[in-house]
């Protein structure tokens, strides 16, 4: 209890401290809102032009992507609000020999350099992204269950998990390679695939996003949960698949951590 206690309060001053300073720069936010409303509105609009062709994307009808799609926008800010500014700067300090600074700290080295920066502004897209889906599921017409709002809570949950997962592993390559930073460009690469359901690919793309990238269980399976195509059993899968996605890349740290020599090494 005393370890969680001391993290939420490391958390909550990071918070302050990030929104503090963004504080000085509001009129980020009303820039960051207008590109995320533009881009959520190009997505929906494509979405669009590929159901004038046809009734179904990969057995999903339009209402379901674009629930998909919401849920895919409030992931991805996610990524540019937390993983982005935190754990995307890595690499730069284990080159810069930075890193020194943080293993110092009484406080898990991981976690300081994944949370240390927010930017608090694009936060808004997790917003937009949870409301789009919201607004769409009430245009299906469905009423959502406890269970099915219970499921969407947890596998959404697994969804950041393994995105968190995948940036911690990107990352920390950079403790056996000079330069990783492209690795990011991989990752939004890979993820803008995350945009459509993973039926909607053929055999072998699927494969590989359901269980070599793990890709299909950070959208599709949530967005199965507020459409009603989730089961109990592939809730739990989705529940396993987040354990050790967090375990390997906690493995993977540890390893890599044990390869770091400082700036003076």
């Amino acid at each position: 209890m005393r370890r969680v206690r001391r993290t939420l309060i490391v958390l909550r001053a990071f918070w302050q401290l990030n929104w503090l300073e963004e504080l000085q720069y509001r009129g980020n936010f009303i820039a960051s809102l207008l590109g995320t409303v533009f881009w959520l509105g190009m997505a929906m609009l494509t979405v669009a032009l590929y159901f004038r062709h046809t009734e179904k994307l990969g057995g999903w009808e339009y209402w379901d992507v674009v629930v998909l799609l919401g849920i895919f926008n409030a992931l991805a800010g996610v990524v540019e609000s937390v993983l982005r500014p935190g754990i995307g700067h890595l690499p730069t300090d284990v080159r810069s020999g930075a890193l020194d600074l943080v293993l110092v700290r009484p406080v898990d080295a991981q976690f300081y350099v994944s949370f240390r920066r927010l930017d608090v502004w694009r936060l808004a897209d997790v917003v937009l992204g949870l409301a789009l889906a919201g607004y769409a599921v009430a245009q299906t017409g469905r009423s959502i269950s406890a269970w099915e709002l219970l499921a969407f809570v947890v596998t959404f949950a697994v969804a950041i998990a393994v995105v968190y997962s995948i940036w911690v592993s990107l990352m920390s390559l950079a403790f056996w390679f000079v330069a990783v930073e492209n690795m990011s460009a991989l990752f939004d690469a890979v993820f803008e695939a995350a945009r459509y359901p993973v039926s909607a690919y053929p055999g072998a793309l699927r494969f590989l996003f359901v269980y070599l990238i793990p890709i299909a269980w950070t959208t599709t399976i949530p967005a199965s949960a507020l459409t009603g195509r989730l089961n109990p059993a592939l809730a739990m899968w989705a529940m396993a698949i987040g354990v050790a996605a967090l375990c390997a890349s906690r493995l993977l740290w540890r390893i890599a951590l044990k390869r770091y020599t400082s700036a003076g090494g």
